[in-house]
């Protein structure tokens, strides 16, 4: 059965993914939180740096909007971490200390760990499909060199076990914290060595999420990204954070 799976062979597929609908807004956006999407896409991209000041006359004159919007949208960044308001500095990108990297890299593995489990319990015909698909176009922009190619791949990955475990609240939770994280994930992620070793781990997981073993899926989501947050010390000490 297509299901099941023996331990020497690989997990590629040729189906596609089935396309997740999507939602449709509440209510359209407003300028500053416009902005707010803007400035967080940059900081996730890694194009805005950790401790970069985020000044409010420059992002006005760039946003073509008045200072109350700016604020508003870095007000909003305030709130889910990725920038810190400090007195007379104003907004500057978030920059953690390690130790409290390491503590977001637990609790975003805890929380994965749980998506792993609840996947396994209740994913049907489409998300087994999704997850196959994904894994297996991961493996592929592993092994092409595209690293850009590979995060997009990744975080495809995850993304359908997040969706298989019918949690919408926990995948929120989980968004937010890896949005917190993206800078310094991509900045290990790049690493020849790391991508080789997240094959290895993506491999393991597939296959206990796809023979429905809902323990085994839960300690190779864990050891994954326990993995990510051992090769923060090589971030720690190229920020010199």
């Amino acid at each position: 059965m297509a299901d099941q799976i023996r331990e020497e062979e690989p997990l590629g597929i040729t189906v596609e993914a089935p396309a997740v609908p999507p939602t449709e807004p509440a209510r359209p956006a407003t300028r500053a939180e416009e902005i707010a999407a803007a400035l967080e896409d940059e900081i996730v991209q890694g194009e805005l740096a950790p401790g970069q000041r985020l000044d409010e006359q420059v992002l006005g004159k760039r946003f073509q909007v008045s200072r109350t919007p700016v604020r508003e949208a870095l007000r909003l960044l305030g709130a889910s971490g990725l920038v810190t308001l400090e007195p007379r500095l104003g907004a500057i990108v978030a920059r953690p200390t390690v130790s409290e990297i390491f503590d977001l890299f637990e609790l975003v593995g805890e929380m994965e760990a749980v998506a792993a489990r609840l996947a396994c319990e209740r994913m049907g015909d489409a998300d087994r499909e999704r997850i196959m698909a994904t894994h297996d176009a991961c493996r592929v922009a592993g092994r092409s060199g595209d690293a850009e190619a590979y995060i997009e791949r990744n975080d495809a990955f995850h993304a359908a076990i997040h969706i298989a475990s019918e949690n919408r609240a926990l995948r929120d939770q989980i968004q937010l914290l890896n949005k917190r994280l993206a800078p310094y994930r991509r900045f290990i992620t790049f690493r020849p060595e790391r991508k080789q070793a997240a094959e290895q781990e993506h491999e393991v997981l597939a296959r206990a999420l796809l023979k429905g073993d809902a323990d085994a899926a839960a300690r190779a989501m864990k050891e994954h990204v326990k993995m990510l947050a051992d090769d923060a010390f090589v971030l720690a000490r190229s920020l010199r954070l």
